[in-house]
């Protein structure tokens, strides 16, 4: 499913950005919090579009805040959120 797939991304590339082995990415987590800051929150997404041939077009970026968001953003919003 989409869904995880995504998910497994988010949780590799905040693996990346802090060093800790399976970090947990709560759907209510700010990319703040989980240590993504505005130029990595770019890469993020470019790397989302690449992966899973989407497009997040910019003037969307400014409502996707929380692990939630972006997921409900490219899925629809239509599977249940959990922590990962």
């Amino acid at each position: 499913m989409q869904r995880e797939r995504i998910q497994a991304l988010l949780k590799e590339f905040v693996t990346q950005l802090d060093g800790q082995a399976d970090p947990p990415v709560p759907d209510e987590a700010t990319f703040k919090e989980l240590g993504v800051d505005s130029l990595s929150l770019v890469d993020l997404f470019f790397k989302l579009e690449r992966e899973l041939q989407v497009q997040i077009p910019d003037e969307e970026i400014s409502e996707i805040s929380t692990v939630g968001d972006l997921l409900d953003h490219i899925t629809g919003g239509t599977a249940p959120t959990g922590q990962l």
